[in-house]
């Protein structure tokens, strides 16, 4: 910040809906309990998206409260953890696939549809149908296309090669994880070293109070779904079931 120190979630934190960080803003009275979150977006081009303005002391008892209940979930019930994760990871990335695999599918067929029309333009050119100067416009026109539909697509490939080859890394996050029994209080060592990413959405007040939607996203395993207490409940009897027939 302009008063020379950083928030502990500065750089972590994004919007929304404009993809953008959110910045620090710091009060010169120094009660911390002012400080706050605003969209960079918004900051610097007002009107190009909204504020997204969160409290910083919200966010951090939001984040703590969540991580509590991971922690929580993880020491109790690891290998139900470990394999929603697994399939919820499983989805995301076969989703990402798919999509990514048919947006290349799209673009060889417009990259070779392109050649056809160059040399289309080429012979009309030769028969005299197309002026030299409209057939060097015309034909740059779609080289540039092309070229810009090659390199789009060289990336999706690289991304698909890497998305493939990826296993998920389960194991170091519950090798972070068990080292944070309890925590009673969020530390920057803890933020940076569980958590990736955190997205803000702009406040809702459509029910007439201020709510606040926050998306986390943890390190090597992304968004964790946390049961419900129905859910643990059920859980915890499906357990003392399978404990049950282990003993008979």
């Amino acid at each position: 910040t302009k008063m020379g120190d950083m928030g502990m979630f500065s750089g972590m934190v994004y919007c929304a809906d404009c993809g953008n960080k959110l910045h620090l803003c710091r009060t010169k009275s120094w009660d911390r309990s002012l400080d706050n979150y605003v969209c960079g977006t918004y900051k610097r081009r007002r009107g190009e998206c909204s504020a997204h303005y969160i409290r910083s002391t919200v966010l951090e008892t939001l984040v703590l409260d969540n991580l509590q209940k991971v922690i929580a979930y993880v020491r109790d019930y690891e290998n139900d953890f470990v394999q929603q994760v697994t399939e919820n990871k499983a989805a995301e990335q076969m989703q990402m696939l798919s999509v990514s695999k048919r947006q290349m599918e799209q673009q060889m067929r417009r990259i070779a549809e392109i050649d056809n029309i160059i040399k289309r333009l080429y012979e009309d050119n030769l028969n005299g149908k197309l002026s030299d100067s409209r057939f060097s416009k015309m034909s740059a026109d779609y080289e540039q296309e092309q070229r810009t539909l090659e390199n789009s697509n060289a990336e999706l490939k690289c991304m698909v090669d890497t998305c493939e080859e990826q296993s998920l890394n389960i194991k170091s996050f519950l090798k972070c994880v068990r080292k944070y029994t309890e925590p009673c209080e969020l530390t920057p060592d803890m933020l940076h070293e569980l958590v990736e990413k955190i997205i803000v959405y702009a406040p809702d007040k459509s029910s007439g109070h201020r709510t606040q939607q926050i998306d986390i996203y943890y390190s090597y395993v992304g968004i964790v779904d946390i049961p419900t207490d129905e859910e643990m409940r059920e859980m915890e009897r499906e357990y003392m079931r399978r404990t049950t027939r282990q003993t008979a």
